[in-house]
């Protein structure tokens, strides 16, 4: 599956899809309840970065 910017649209609420960051990281990560992206991985959550892309 190609990747999908985050402004065209977002995955269901809680479902782990694979992202990639403005820092060119790619992790696993969720959109929870309130919209909000929330990456998996604590070492690039903690970097401050920011998801670009998802993809299933």
């Amino acid at each position: 599956m190609d990747w999908v910017p985050v402004t065209d649209r977002l995955p269901k609420p809680f479902s782990r899809v694979w992202v990639r960051t403005d820092t060119g990281r790619e992790t696993t990560g969720y959109v929870n309840s309130r919209g909000e992206w929330v990456i998996n991985c604590k070492r690039i959550r903690e970097s401050g970065a920011v998801v670009n892309q998802w993809r299933e």
